[in-house]
């Protein structure tokens, strides 16, 4: 296989042209095919790997990055890479792409005159499957990392950006496909959405407390009531320090109906503090040292995993979305799932406030199948592996079915495809429904 792991010395002036608009500029536009000539790409070739990857250029006016992803000899990533002299983006605060993808997720990369190679700040762009797209990547969602693992670092030196590409290394092996129709900078308008990132950020400059944080994201007012209710919040907004995993509202809102709800009657008050508390370690632990660690005590009693795995680093069953979050009394990690421990997974699900076991297992595949039919795999495997958890203490559920429950939770738990995963807990869910319908 040809490899091709050096750039040119500077890139074509197209590649660096300023729009008609004064807040934007073009990174690159391959309508007259010029600027393909300061594009290369690196494989996992260079350490081994036998995964393929390249680009050319269509007759769309379009770049095209395409491939085959192969876990073999450690491998597993593909990217494509454009390099220049320096290019200043310190007035800009976001990368728009326009492009047509095949659904998987890929990295959007930077690197700036201090950067190794095998290093790059990094942030997620997430793909449509044949549908052209404008993507819009803030700067402050790019996180150092190298080789795949997340690094607490400087930031980003925005005024000399020396490359810029994209790499696939999701961990799923198979044919790509990613076509390109333009890469620019540009200034949001003063009326986008701002990212919870940014927000939080802001917050956090200000001198505010972890409670503050999440109050001026704007996107955790679920955890913020879940917080009060437990009596939770002033010891949140107390000295600390403390770092707390944050699930975001999208986060709640993928449990099955009626869990929150029910969490937050007042009966229920010990189960959803054992809950929150379980989302919450003490002292500042920020990600370079949790990875270390590969484990968090908290405050709950029990230990959740932290590891990198498949493209992406997971606190316990949840997918971390941004880190090192400060507040003035510890650090927030922002995560996109509800992590429950197995005795309040029960306690939140149970009959009192989510009704049957039938209806629990509706709600379950209502919710889940929907997310895992959009490609989201890793959240349908969370809510089913929830409910079952749930079946297991659920007074309507035989002991018979209860251990079939539990084999099957284990049998889950021990695949590392969460597809598997879904399939598996799924199946059995709906072992347990044809028994209660024979009832």
């Amino acid at each position: 296989m040809k490899k091709t792991i050096s750039f040119l010395a500077s890139v074509n002036l197209a590649l660096l042209a300023f729009s008609a608009s004064a807040s934007a500029k073009v990174l690159a536009s391959f309508e007259k095919g010029e600027s393909a000539k300061a594009w290369a790409s690196v494989n996992d070739d260079v350490m081994g790997g036998v995964s393929s990857g390249g680009f050319k250029l269509t007759d769309e006016g379009t770049l095209l990055f395409s491939g085959s992803i192969s876990l073999k000899n450690n491998g597993g990533f593909a990217s494509i890479r454009a390099r220049s002299k320096g290019m200043d983006l310190s007035e800009v605060s976001a990368i728009e792409v326009e492009v047509k993808g095949d659904g998987r997720t890929y990295w959007v990369e930077l690197r700036d005159n201090k950067q190794m190679m095998a290093s790059s700040y990094r942030a997620y762009m997430e793909t449509k499957a044949g549908e052209w797209q404008k993507v819009t990547v803030p700067l402050e969602d790019f996180k150092l990392q190298a080789f795949g693992m997340a690094v607490r670092g400087s930031k980003i030196d925005l005024k000399n950006v020396t490359s810029f590409g994209f790499t696939l290394a999701d961990k799923k092996e198979g044919p790509f496909k990613m076509e390109l129709k333009s890469i620019k900078a540009v200034t949001k308008n003063s009326d986008a959405k701002e990212s919870p990132t940014a927000k939080a950020g802001k917050a956090a400059k200000s001198g505010n407390t972890i409670v503050d944080l999440a109050k001026g994201a704007g996107t955790f007012k679920t955890l913020l009531a879940a917080a009060v209710a437990a009596d939770l919040a002033e010891a949140l907004s107390g000295e600390g320090p403390f770092t707390v995993f944050a699930p975001t509202d999208e986060a709640f809102a993928k449990l099955p109906k009626g869990t929150v709800e029910g969490l937050l009657k007042p009966e229920n008050k010990e189960a959803l503090a054992d809950i929150l508390k379980y989302h919450v370690i003490s002292g500042r632990v920020n990600l370079s040292q949790a990875l270390e660690a590969q484990e968090a005590p908290t405050l709950q009693g029990q230990k959740l995993a932290v590891k990198f795995e498949k493209g992406r680093v997971r606190i316990g069953s949840a997918e971390l979305l941004s880190a090192d979050l400060e507040a003035s009394n510890g650090l927030v990690h922002v995560i996109g799932d509800v992590l429950l421990p197995p005795k309040a997974a029960a306690q939140s699900c149970s009959p009192c406030s989510v009704g049957g076991a039938m209806s629990l297992i509706e709600r379950a595949v209502e919710t889940g199948a929907p997310i895992f039919n959009k490609g989201d795999a890793a959240s349908c495997a969370a809510i089913y592996e929830i409910t079952t958890m749930a079946l297991r203490s659920h007074p309507e559920v035989s002991e018979e079915n209860r251990a079939l429950l539990g084999e099957v939770l284990n049998k889950a738990q021990q695949s590392e495809s969460e597809e598997e995963q879904a399939w598996i807990l799924r199946k059995g869910m709906g072992q347990v429904y044809r028994a209660l319908q024979q009832k």
